[in-house]
């Protein structure tokens, strides 16, 4: 019998009899069929940078939103993904002149990027196009 794979030099060990026998215990120790949490873990790694980043702004977002309730008794509105609303072209124009990076020096993005993006902007160029787009003209 020869070996399939090739780093290490027992044949037993890759037969369809082991492969079950690991599955089966990984089964049972609750690892789901062996490779499948390895694979699941992997891919929660590769994704997670952004994934934490994101959930992180959202969580100073909520907690500030809740700080200036508790302070003035007020709601601030919510974000205006779409249209061309007040509010929202306020905060184009607002952003549009702001200056900073839109990533750090990790690459990651910065919550400037990230309240544009919640916004409905994909840059500063755009949100600035926006802006000199529907802004009223005193």
């Amino acid at each position: 019998m020869e070996n399939p794979i090739k780093h290490c030099y027992s044949n037993a060990m890759h037969t369809k009899a082991w492969t079950e026998m690991r599955q089966r215990q990984a089964k049972l120790s609750g690892r789901g069929t062996g490779n499948d949490k390895a694979y699941a873990d992997a891919e929660k790694k590769r994704t997670a940078p952004f994934d934490i980043k994101e959930e992180a702004y959202e969580k100073s977002n909520r907690k500030m939103r809740k700080d200036y309730k508790s302070e003035t008794g007020k709601k601030l509105g919510s974000r205006q993904t779409s249209g061309t609303g007040k509010r929202r072209v306020s905060f184009a124009c607002r952003f549009a002149g702001m200056a900073g990076a839109m990533k750090d020096s990790k690459g990651e993005p910065t919550r400037k990027a990230m309240a544009l993006k919640k916004w409905g902007f994909g840059s500063v160029e755009a949100a600035r196009n926006f802006c000199q787009k529907n802004k009223s003209k005193k």
